[in-house]
């Protein structure tokens, strides 16, 4: 420190001069936050997986959804939609537009409300993600109508939030320097010292950031929309709360020393104590980067900020107390003297008191209202947005005016590497369809089978065998028809004098292959052997054929008698031409049934799944444009879209697509294809995927946390007792703070916390809480010296209370400046840390810090001797 002061101007001079360069010729931290500062999950979770499926195919395009709201009904204004749709065609990224009124009127309900005015137009977006709200901007831009445009898509929304986000920073930056700067004018009475904490941590801020961004930039160092914000706060924070630590410090030296004298012995006790609060900070969220998850590492950023803050602490802050003395504190120069806390004093000597009591009573109040914490946290990034956003607007529009799961629905793909347009695939496809529809939470399942999301009966084996039955009869009827015409014309002939011939035979033939018919009918009603019925068919196919044959030849053999026969015999002739063309086209219709029960015979599906999609139904009209949607990768993936009838952020719906993949996976078992893969895409998959590493990685970067601070503390203050209490005070009161937090945040109607927030909010009070602790219990071993452990706690309890409850102030004003930001998941990180700060500092630290301290007496240091050593203990009866 002597050096700092000899060589202050140097010192100085460089301090700026790094401060300016770095931050000139630094990337943007807040350019670079949102370029690579998406969620990231690693290559194990479906989505991901499914991600790269879809990629390799060159399917992973952003789906986006255009809103138009008109005044009056959407079919009125068909034609200027129609000319709107072609011109957004003509824009670079924007591909595979969906024009609702192309489909069929019961598919046109999905994407058009008439009654409110609303369509809603679907389209592929193939352009760099980067580009995509300037293409959406592009696409708004192009409306000829007379309606209000607004587009929305996951990306969209993501981009909304990172922009909120930056805007969000801006009012950070501003509102943390006035904050700080109005609780040190009243706090200190003074319009120097504000400025002082602002100048040292303002240059710490600027060179912080500056590396921080060259990291991301050069190793790929994690980042976040919230890291900017976070460092903000967090150096503006603990940087104010520690040169108020010194500047207090250093007001007591003046009562006895000179400046010059008074800044050393600052920075002898008061500095070694925020030494080891700022290196207990750095090195614990320095820990981060060992985090699995990309946004918890993306908090080390604080890490780097606090090292520089401690160079700025340790260079800046006692050349300026060197240079201004007393005037630091101007106009409150002469009043040097030094007051006590009037809240912790009487309460940290009532816990002196009675601390058994104390600590029961606190401990069991924090535990009882921590009980009833809600770890039920949020997804949905539409929370944290207003709508005036256009992203947030379309969605809300959509969820309004159709179905909730409409726009983001779970997207399942199906592969096995080979052709599935065919008649085996297309049943199993649909059988699936089919069990996926019947789970509770789907509204439905879209797919080439399906395409209008509703089922097509007459893909049901029943169905087609019902109708092979229908046909069949008629075919009887029709026999039955053709068997009384020949009876008449039979005893015509008979009853003439003319030879002719005895059609009975052939008559008695018809009844013979009507009967079989029948027989066959009710064989295949009864059995359901589609392969008996078809060999049996076969049979009276050939039957027919005779029988035609045997009727052209009588045919033929009126028509040679015609001539001598009267106008009886013609009238005969007519009736077995008509007889000869009833039987060809009975046997025309056998010959189709037979041709579907021998599909559905070749169909191995048909006995797994009772369903049958003929191959004839991709000829189909506008079956083209389902091929196209549903189907990719030279027909080697098939997509089925589950519409969700439930909010598709919510857990809720996370729990209804555990069950479409148990479904998908045991019914593609079921049916005997193990060679199938399912792949699982969607807001909801990435959600779930978050859900899953998020909370394993908490628990994992929690225990590495506590694991660390504990090693430090113990380190620090050779001793196993401290960092439990320290640690388990710092615990308990975090969680029956975001109990409280949770219940004035829902009266203030703001729901479930951000997924975010609980781990974000834990880390940041575990390693602010820290540092008062540290504060009384390392003033607390200074004060051991000349004192015994009860006065030394309460003398530091004294001295401490003004410092901490002001540092404490400052810190909650300074995460006050997140709540302007409009971002809710800064707003309740703020109001949690800023609760837990106050409560923690007005009623825990006073009661359980002196409380634990006075019943573990010595035994404070286990396993190691207490500071001082046995010379110390022989002086003093700590018992006492």
């Amino acid at each position: 420190m002597k050096y700092i002061l000899k060589f202050k101007w140097p010192v100085t001079v460089l301090m700026i001069l790094f401060a300016a360069v770095t931050f000139l010729i630094s990337p943007n931290l807040t350019q670079l936050a949102t370029e690579k500062g998406d969620v990231q999950l690693s290559d194990e979770q479906p989505s991901e997986q499914a991600r790269v499926f879809l990629e390799e195919y060159g399917e992973d395009n952003e789906m986006m959804s255009l809103v138009l709201e008109f005044e009056g009904n959407v079919s009125e204004n068909e034609s200027d939609i129609n000319d709107y749709i072609e011109e957004i065609g003509s824009i670079d990224g924007v591909d595979n537009i969906v024009n609702p009124f192309d489909f069929a009127e019961e598919m046109q309900t999905n994407f058009i409300n008439d009654e409110n005015g609303v369509i809603l137009i679907p389209m592929e977006y193939t352009g760099p993600v980067n580009e995509i709200s300037d293409v959406s901007a592009e696409v708004e831009n192009l409306n000829s109508t007379d309606a209000k445009t607004s587009m929305t898509s996951n990306e969209l929304i993501q981009n909304t939030v990172e922009q909120d986000a930056m805007e969000g920073i801006q009012s950070t930056e501003i509102f943390t320097v006035i904050i700080v700067i109005a609780v040190l004018l009243v706090m200190f009475r003074s319009v120097v010292t504000p400025l002082v904490p602002v100048a040292v941590v303002g240059l710490s801020y600027l060179i912080g950031q500056s590396f921080v961004g060259w990291f991301v930039e050069w190793f790929g160092f994690p980042v976040s929309p919230q890291t900017q914000s976070f460092l903000i706060v967090i150096l503006f924070g603990i940087g104010t709360d520690y040169c108020i630590l010194l500047l207090n410090r250093f007001k007591e030296e003046l009562q006895f020393h000179d400046k010059y004298e008074s800044v050393l012995r600052t920075f002898k006790t008061g500095g070694k104590t925020v030494f080891i609060s700022g290196l207990s900070g750095a090195i614990v969220f320095g820990v981060l980067y060992f985090a699995n998850f990309e946004i918890y590492r993306s908090a080390v950023g604080v890490a780097i900020g606090i090292v520089f803050l401690l160079l700025s602490l340790f260079t800046v802050l006692p050349i300026l107390m060197q240079l201004l003395g007393r005037y630091i504190f101007w106009p409150n120069i002469k009043k040097s003297e030094f007051n006590e806390s009037k809240l912790w004093t009487p309460l940290g000597i009532f816990s002196l008191k009675y601390p058994t009591r104390i600590i029961f009573t606190v401990i069991a109040i924090l535990i009882a209202v921590a009980f009833f914490y809600n770890d039920e946290v949020n997804y949905d990034s539409l929370e944290e947005l207003d709508d005036s956003y256009s992203a947030v607007h379309a969605t809300n529009v959509v969820s309004e005016n159709f179905d909730e799961g409409q726009l983001f629905p779970v997207e399942v793909i199906i592969s096995n590497g080979g052709d599935l347009l065919t008649s085996q695939s297309m049943s199993r496809l649909e059988a699936v369809a089919s069990t996926v529809s019947n789970i509770d939470g789907v509204k439905e399942v879209q797919t080439l089978t399906r395409p209008s999301g509703e089922v097509i009966d007459d893909f049901l084996v029943r169905n087609q065998l019902e109708q092979a039955n229908s046909g069949m009869d008629d075919m009887t009827e029709g026999l039955a028809e053709i068997s009384d015409g020949l009876t008449e014309a039979s005893e015509g002939i008979a009853g003439s004098e003319m030879p002719g011939g005895d059609l009975s035979e052939l008559n008695q033939g018809i009844d013979d292959i009507n009967t079989s018919i029948n027989q066959i009918s009710t064989y295949m009603a009864q059995t359901g052997d589609v392969q008996g019925a078809s060999q049996q068919l076969g049979q009276v196919q050939q039957g027919l054929s005779t029988m035609s044959e045997q009727v052209a030849a009588a045919n033929e053999q009126m028509t040679q008698q015609q001539e001598a026969a009267s106008a009886q015999m013609e009238e005969l002739s007519t009736g077995l031409e008509d007889a000869t063309a009833g039987i060809d086209e009975i046997q025309g219709g056998l010959e189709e049934v037979q041709t579907l029960l021998g599909n559905i015979n070749d169909n191995e599906a048909v006995d797994q799944t009772g369903i049958h999609v003929p191959e004839e139904f991709l000829e189909t009209d506008g079956v083209d444009d389902a091929v196209d949607q549903y189907s990719f990768g030279d027909d080697k993936a098939l997509r089925m879209n589950v519409v969700l009838d439930v909010d598709p952020y919510s857990h809720e719906s996370m729990n209804v697509l555990d069950d479409i993949e148990s479904t998908v996976n045991n019914e593609l078992q079921r049916l005997g294809r193990e060679d199938t893969t399912a792949y699982f895409s969607g807001v909801t998959s990435m959600n779930r995927d978050l859900d899953e590493i998020s909370t394993d990685d908490y628990t994992r970067v929690v225990t590495i946390f506590i694991a660390t601070l504990f090693v430090i503390l113990a380190v620090i203050f050779r001793s196993l007792i401290l960092p439990v209490t320290m640690i388990g005070s710092i615990f308990v009161t975090y969680f029956a703070s975001l109990t409280i937090t949770q219940w004035l945040l829902g009266l203030l109607g703001i729901g479930d916390l951000n997924w975010a927030v609980p781990f974000f909010s834990l880390i940041i009070f575990a390693a602010l809480g820290i540092d008062y602790s540290i504060f009384i219990i390392d003033r607390f071993r200074e004060e051991l010296a000349d004192k015994s452990i009860r006065d030394a706690i309460e003398h530091s309890i004294r001295r401490m209370g003004v410092t901490v409850i002001t540092a404490v102030i400052i810190l909650s004003g300074t995460f006050a400046a997140l709540l302007p930001s409009g971002m809710i998941i800064l707003i309740q990180v703020a109001s949690i840390i800023i609760f837990a700060l106050l409560f923690y500092a007005f009623i825990v630290l006073p009661l359980l810090v002196p409380a634990f301290v006075i019943t573990f007496r010595r035994g404070n240091w286990w396993p190691f001797r207490m500071p001082g050593g046995k010379e110390r203990e022989d002086r003093f009866k700590d018992e006492d």
